[in-house]
């Protein structure tokens, strides 16, 4: 039995004993801080509790053939081959002022250039101000989601999109606001730009008389055409995550969740692929990938397929002690086989403690943010945000990047 679930279980028995059943106060769910989205409907609450509430988490006892090996610090500066050479976030501008995205160099994390973003969210909101970011295969076209326009009597936000390029120095030129984008009104979760920098997927909760759907939506860029694919459902029973392009632009991939109780919860159930050269608009007309081996289906919290359609790289959760007022909880990057579900190797492994109120936002942080156009580097926020080597000649190195200020998380990042 591996040391650290010793170490766990001895600390478990020992705090067991010191319990009082009849002094114990009834559980309470923390406070959360407040995340970048600008309200929290119930299915967005169910997000920030996911990993929390769900049964299957991870197996905490991993054989010696699916650990991750360790990997030395890399050398500031250097950067593998094939690593994209820039990347984009967006974060709070001088002084806490708007908002900005900037751009920083793979290797080094140095910014070489930074463009104001308009948006109607409050930057207190979040080092994110309600802003989404997306790439093209080319590491020069980027895409800026900005949410705003909130009515007194509606419950969505407006969706404007604003495209940018930058040099080959990593200098942005100036942001031009594209053609209307679809989300009116709507809870967006996610943009993807497919890899030809043509289409634009949007993933989103979309509102209809009493009731929300997950939607995804196609757009254009050149002719504005919108593709609508949705399920109606009732008492907010599906939840959508965040697309992503494989199979040049022909197939979306994208984390599908069921809620219960009138969404006040949510347990994973896997990643949907929707091919979008068939016909209809059934969005579970797809094929529906179960995490299956040691990552479990209960603990997935981020999904992105790699271009090739192959293999698909998540991110994954447990707390190890969810009942005690500090948690100790193990983040996991893994590769699962995209046809079967199947583990194919872990890449990374963390564990850290948090009390009540970070624990929550920790968890609500959790993704894999963007894959490179050859898929063997990804973006992503675990328990640090950096670039980890998922299909390059050193599977499991991880190099920690900077974009916002210490203690605090990455929501959207792209290159």
């Amino acid at each position: 039995m591996p040391d650290l679930e010793n170490l766990l279980r001895e600390e478990l028995q020992y705090e067991a004993h010191k319990v009082q059943p009849e002094v114990l106060r009834p559980l309470q769910v923390p406070t959360r801080r407040p995340g970048w989205r600008p309200r929290l409907l119930p299915f967005t609450a169910a997000a920030a509790v996911i990993a929390v509430i769900t049964a299957g988490a991870l197996v905490a006892g991993l054989t010696t053939a699916h650990k991750p090996a360790a990997h030395k610090p890399s050398v500031s500066g250097s950067a593998p081959a094939g690593l994209p050479r820039f990347y984009v976030t967006t974060s709070s501008g001088p002084g806490g002022r708007g908002i900005q995205a900037v751009v920083r160099a793979s290797a080094s994390g140095k910014v070489t250039g930074t463009v104001p973003v308009p948006s109607a969210i409050p930057v207190e909101w979040a080092d994110s101000g309600g802003t989404f970011v997306t790439a093209a295969a080319d590491d020069r076209s980027f895409i800026v989601g900005v949410q705003g326009g909130q009515a007194p009597t509606k419950t969505g936000l407006d969706l404007r999109l604003f495209g940018f390029a930058i040099s080959a120095a990593g200098k942005p030129g100036h942001l031009t606001e594209l053609a209307p984008a679809p989300a009116r009104d709507e809870t967006t979760e996610g943009i993807a730009l497919s890899p030809d920098g043509k289409l634009l997927a949007v993933s989103m909760m979309r509102s209809t008389p009493g009731n929300y759907a997950p939607t995804i939506q196609v757009l254009n860029l050149a002719t504005g055409a919108i593709r609508t694919w949705t399920v109606p459902t009732r008492n907010y029973p599906y939840l959508i995550g965040p697309p992503s392009w494989a199979d040049g632009s022909r197939v979306i991939a994208f984390t599908w969740l069921r809620s219960t109780q009138s969404g006040l919860m949510a347990a994973p159930r896997g990643i949907r692929l929707l091919d979008i050269t068939a016909p209809g608009g059934n969005l579970l007309a797809g094929t529906l990938i179960v995490p299956n081996g040691v990552v479990a289906a209960g603990s997935l919290v981020s999904a992105l397929i790699t271009p090739d359609g192959r293999d698909v790289i998540v991110v994954t959760w447990r707390d190890l002690t969810p009942r005690a007022s500090t948690h100790t909880v193990v983040v996991q990057v893994a590769e699962l086989q995209a046809s079967t579900g199947r583990l194919v190797r872990l890449l990374r492994t963390q564990t850290a403690r948090y009390d009540q109120v970070n624990v929550v936002t920790v968890e609500d942080s959790l993704a894999v943010l963007s894959l490179g156009s050859q898929g063997r580097y990804a973006l992503v926020q675990g328990i640090q945000f950096g670039w980890l080597d998922v299909g390059g000649p050193d599977p499991g190195r991880f190099t920690p990047l900077p974009a916002v200020p210490a203690g605090q998380y990455v929501n959207f990042a792209a290159w």
